[in-house]
């Protein structure tokens, strides 16, 4: 008898030690992946000084990570002409910013700086359109029909990156964001993300016109990564107070209205190399756009 007591005592010491070290082991791990919450609110504080509000709501404590896109490509011009006409390069013609191609079926690819291109299937010169104010011109269009134009419009630019598929985990979809009409064509606004992180300046306009894509114009990278890695990402707090340099005293109110993770074109070398790299985009109210980079905290751009 007196020995089951001790088992038993043995067992419930067993059972508190091993509670006391799940909770201590919690802890330790809340404490790695998050910032403490004072840390928010002193962020908070210190850009409400500089005439900054922002809802602390919108900053996350998470220390997160994310994937780094590395792309591989070889005679990259060339074999995305081809892709998009769905016909052989018949001549090549260089210019200043970049190379016009003309293929046997007649369609017309030009290709600029920063993975910009021009397209026209009938050989002429491509002439881009405004988009309009959506709000005031909607597309008056069904379901159905909106589900055909986008889907013309979504098959046509993943077509240019089908011979880069490397068959991998990589989740890259093109969504059309809108849709409208003009002159007897409907015009779709094409966008990419990657795990769900929109890519950031990877915007093209497809016009449609008896169930083909006829023209297109924007930036696009055609191509799926070759590789990729996992890095840590600068902490968010830290990137709100590269923000505050950025805008410095503001006279006017000035409000954080949205926070979210993107990705952005990053060249490395003689602009022959290139990755996609995840970034922090920082919505304000009368400030514009920043976008940083999310591993070193540095300025990307502002828009």
């Amino acid at each position: 008898m007196q020995q089951k007591r001790i088992i038993v005592f043995l067992a419930v010491v067993l059972a508190a030690a091993c509670a006391v070290l799940g909770i201590l082991l919690h802890g330790a791990l809340a404490e790695r992946e998050y910032l403490p919450q004072s840390v928010v609110d002193n962020v908070v504080s210190v850009l409400a000084e500089s005439n900054i509000e922002i809802d602390p709501s919108l900053v996350s404590t998470r220390r997160r990570s994310a994937a780094v896109y590395v792309f591989g490509s070889a005679d990259y011009d060339n074999t995305v002409a081809a892709l998009l006409a769905d016909s052989p390069v018949k001549d090549v013609y260089v210019t200043p910013d970049g190379a016009i191609f003309i293929t046997e079926s007649g369609a017309r690819v030009e290709f600029g700086a920063d993975f910009s291109f021009r397209y026209r299937a009938d050989g002429g010169v491509v002439r881009p359109i405004p988009s309009p104010d959506l709000s005031k011109q909607p597309a008056r269009l069904s379901e159905e029909g909106a589900a055909t134009v986008s889907k013309l419009a979504t098959e046509f630019i993943e077509r240019g990156s089908r011979t880069f598929e490397s068959g991998g985990s990589v989740n890259a979809i093109t969504t059309v964001e809108s849709i409208w009409t003009r002159d007897g064509a409907y015009y779709a606004l094409c966008v990419r993300s990657i795990n769900g992180a929109e890519v950031n300046a990877n915007r093209v306009v497809c016009a449609v016109r008896d169930g083909v894509v006829t023209e297109a114009w924007g930036n696009w990278v055609f191509l799926t990564p070759a590789e990729s890695y996992s890095a840590q990402l600068y902490d968010l707090v830290n990137i709100l107070f590269h923000m505050k340099k950025e805008i410095g005293q503001a006279q006017e109110p000035v409000s954080v209205e949205e926070i979210s993770l993107c990705y952005s074109l990053y060249f490395y070398g003689e602009k022959e190399d290139f990755c996609l790299i995840p970034c922090y985009q920082i919505v304000t109210s009368t400030m514009g756009n920043f976008i940083f980079n999310a591993l070193d905290g540095t300025v990307y751009t502002r828009k």
